[in-house]
């Protein structure tokens, strides 16, 4: 179902950029399955387990993308920050930290949980404390930016409406995740940003939109 899931989500997010983007932009299954299945925990559990650094899915994830990268094919990593420590969120981020000093990275904020969990502020204190250690500051840019249109006020917000609806379908397309009131949670928590993807992004990334 999530193998679905996933190539229906790629199908809508890419049906209408050009051929020429569209054939760029794939997807790799590693075959890792979600917490429950692979680490044997209840739903419950997904926010409450402790990070184990020698799970063998942090390797699996580290060598796919070191592979990637020696082959000259990854040019930009996006990855959760991990708001809500979601055991499957915080093992991919860990695992893909050790690049962040050599290509252009951006986190993104975890939802439902950056609009509904109790630590999310505190989550986020501490990847922009991580980054700063590693020599990575990371700054907040939005996408699209919030205010990058010369459209008329009423434009805008229309444009603001529209992306806030796609966000919605596309998120409801995972329905072994996502239920209506996390589709409504994600919803209301996009209109901060007029409908925007907030992003944390380490310094290669930014100088990369100069």
């Amino acid at each position: 179902m999530r193998l679905r899931e996933d190539e229906l989500f790629l199908q809508r997010l890419t049906q209408y950029l050009p051929r020429s983007r569209k054939a760029a932009l794939q997807k790799i299954d590693l075959n890792l399955k979600d917490a429950p299945i692979r680490l044997r925990i209840p739903l419950d559990q997904l926010c409450n387990t402790p990070f184990n650094p020698e799970d063998p899915a942090i390797e699996k994830i580290r060598k796919a993308l070191t592979r990637h990268a020696e082959a000259g094919l990854l040019e930009a990593i996006v990855l959760p920050i991990a708001i809500g420590n979601h055991i499957d969120h915080l093992t991919v981020r860990e695992a893909a930290l050790p690049l962040l000093a050599t290509h252009p990275s951006a986190f993104y904020e975890d939802l439902p949980y950056a609009a509904t969990h109790p630590t999310s502020a505190t989550d986020l204190d501490n990847l922009l404390a991580t980054a700063n250690h590693l020599g990575q500051p990371l700054t907040s840019i939005l996408y699209p930016a919030k205010n990058a249109t010369d459209a008329a006020p009423e434009d805008a917000a229309e444009a603001a409406a529209d992306r806030i609806a796609r966000k919605r379908h596309l998120v409801l397309g995972y329905a072994s995740q996502i239920e209506q009131d996390a589709a409504n949670t994600i919803s209301a928590y996009a209109t901060n940003y007029n409908g925007a993807e907030r992003l944390w992004a380490n310094p290669q990334w930014s100088s990369s939109l100069q």
